[in-house]
């Protein structure tokens, strides 16, 4: 005869059956309010009319060291707009878009700006100008106000380094917080339930002791932005059609490269004079500088088709600009690093930055490729799409 269950035991089951049942709704519902709180966001945006914002903010690198950076931006009277970025308090890119023209300098290149057709969208003039740059992109706020959906609005969340977005949960306290997460990090927003803006921001970037993280805060000033708003002086410097020919057009293509002597991880040496004959693609990374990660794998890739050519092509990813003039523990960063996201590829060790500085103080991520006769023949700032598949055209091109 089948024993009899106590009540107790039998509600004990019905419950843990019914737990994650709960859990599940409980998820759900935080998703949906989050969801909502970033409508109601963009649609407070949409409907605000002329304003300025500001979004000033600490980045956290792995190693310690902490930059104070911040984005100004806004939008005017006949769908006039601009966006500045900051480090340190000091400019360095400006945006500035209205009567047709969008026009963009940058503080390093004095002879040249970039300008590209506006026609009222802000973003996509800015993916014209960025030309194959990955990590420019518009404000969310300046997106919202022209018009953008709520696809448009949560991809310009991305700021130009998350990957796509999903909306995990959300929480109220004083602020309403918002949750959500790409495949290489977080985002959390924290909403002003009143007027439904935001008012800060956490930011992580990938994982374990190679995170990077920030945080910050929003400012948000109704009206028209003013002087914010109008074109920088020009006289004196041509134009360009994109970013990417911006950085190009200050660094000193066809002059020779210098000759430096790197470390290897195993502990050898590689001398650049000592390559003469071969084409060599050279890729500046750092362990903290999140945007490296992708270009590494890039660089991967063609080291690996590079290999398996038989061709004289030489690619190496140089690490610098790390926070230790230690050999050692800057090998430790790096391999760690490349255990991490899984890639193989030849690394050289620029302990003290001179072969950083030496190449020009190119910028991390960049990418510089030398010919066979030794001179500096491409360079690249950042992270450009189909980087390999690129780079292997401008390799063959060499060659020839």
């Amino acid at each position: 005869m089948p024993s009899l269950r106590p009540a107790a035991t039998i509600a004990s089951i019905a419950l843990a059956l019914l737990l994650p049942n709960l859990a599940q709704a409980a998820d759900s519902a935080g998703i949906e309010e989050g969801r909502a709180a970033l409508e109601a966001t963009r649609l407070a945006y949409q409907k605000a009319g002329s304003f300025r914002e500001t979004f000033e903010f600490v980045v956290e690198f792995p190693d310690g060291r902490k930059d104070a950076k911040g984005n100004d931006y806004g939008v005017g009277p006949a769908g006039s707009a601009f966006f500045v970025v900051t480090n340190q308090g000091k400019e360095f890119m400006r945006l500035v878009a209205r009567d047709g023209r969008l026009v963009a300098t940058q503080f390093n290149v004095e002879g040249r700006y970039a300008e590209a057709p506006y026609q009222g969208d802000f973003a996509a003039a800015v993916r014209k100008i960025g030309g194959d740059q990955v990590s420019l992109a518009g404000p969310p706020a300046i997106v919202a106000s022209q018009g953008g959906d709520f696809q448009a609005f949560l991809d310009a969340l991305r700021l130009g380094i998350l990957g796509p977005l999903e909306i995990t949960g959300s929480r109220t306290a004083t602020l309403l917080e918002v949750d959500l997460r790409a495949n290489n990090g977080t985002l959390t927003i924290a909403l002003d339930p009143a007027t439904h803006l935001p008012r800060q921001a956490r930011l992580a970037l990938g994982e374990g002791q190679q995170q990077v993280k920030a945080t910050g805060r929003y400012t948000f000033v109704p009206g028209d932005p003013g002087a914010a708003l109008a074109l920088p002086a020009l006289a004196g410097r041509s134009a360009v059609a994109t970013f990417a020919e911006l950085d190009r057009s200050d660094y000193p293509l066809g002059k020779p490269a210098p000759e430096v002597t790197l470390r290897t991880m195993d502990g050898g040496t590689v001398r650049l004079a000592d390559l003469r004959g071969s084409v060599v693609v050279l890729d500046f990374w750092a362990t903290w500088c999140v945007p490296c990660w992708t270009g590494l794998k890039h660089t991967a890739e063609l080291a690996a088709w590079a290999k398996g050519s038989g061709l004289p092509v030489r690619v190496f990813a140089v690490n610098t600009m790390e926070n230790t003039s230690d050999p050692t523990e800057q090998r430790r960063l790096a391999a760690e690093l490349l255990r991490a996201k899984g890639l193989d590829l030849p690394v050289l060790l620029d302990s003290g930055k001179e072969t950083f500085t030496a190449f020009h103080n190119p910028g991390l991520p960049s990418l510089i490729i030398v010919g066979k006769d030794g001179r500096l023949a491409r360079y690249h700032s950042g992270v450009v799409k189909d980087m390999a598949a690129a780079l292997k055209g401008e390799v063959m091109e060499l060659l020839e």
